[in-house]
């Protein structure tokens, strides 16, 4: 067998010659290097680096396929950090952080009868069967509290709906806005 470095332990098999194999017979592609556990590596000819071809920029998606963008955390995921969403979004697990939709869109957020959010949800519409801990902010949209839910905090709401849920939040009417003539 070939030794390309004489540092290596003779247990570690030295790597093959290119274009030869063990039995003789020719190999199409470099042998890999093999380096012992402990070792740095080696450092790699510039000719065996792999080369990444140019890729193209990807233009922003449209508005209108962003409307359709929806979004799902699972029963079992915690998710911690912030959300914007830019299309409906689903709640079954947990989220610490805040939710809030893209300024110019109206979302709706559901929060399962699984979810747990504690932090503050900002969409047009807003409908709760599990817990939630925060500000829910649908300014002049629509909340709703199912009777499975458990809702602590501030509600600002133009519409609600409450279903004999565990409501204990300080609730606040938002005035729808005013057409412009």
């Amino acid at each position: 067998m070939n030794t390309q470095d004489t540092d290596q332990p003779s247990d570690v098999p030295a790597p093959l010659d290119e274009g030869a194999a063990s039995d003789g017979s020719s190999l199409r592609a470099p042998a890999p290097l093999v380096v012992a556990v402990g070792r740095a590596m080696p450092v790699a000819p510039p000719d065996r680096l792999p080369r990444l071809h140019a890729t193209e920029a990807v233009a922003p998606a449209a508005a209108s396929e962003l409307a359709h963008a929806r979004s799902m955390l699972a029963d079992g995921v915690h998710f911690v950090g912030n959300v914007l969403l830019r299309g409906p979004c689903s709640v079954a697990g947990q989220v610490d952080g805040n939710i809030t939709q893209a300024p110019g869109l109206q979302v709706s957020v559901v929060v399962t009868e699984t979810g747990r959010v504690k932090g503050d949800i900002t969409a047009h519409k807003i409908s709760v069967m599990g817990h939630t801990d925060g500000v829910l902010d649908s300014g002049p949209g629509e909340v709703t509290i199912h009777d499975s839910a458990s809702v602590h905090g501030l509600v600002r709401y133009g519409r609600i709906q409450v279903n004999g849920a565990d409501l204990n939040a300080t609730l606040e009417r938002v005035a729808p806005a005013k057409p412009s003539h």
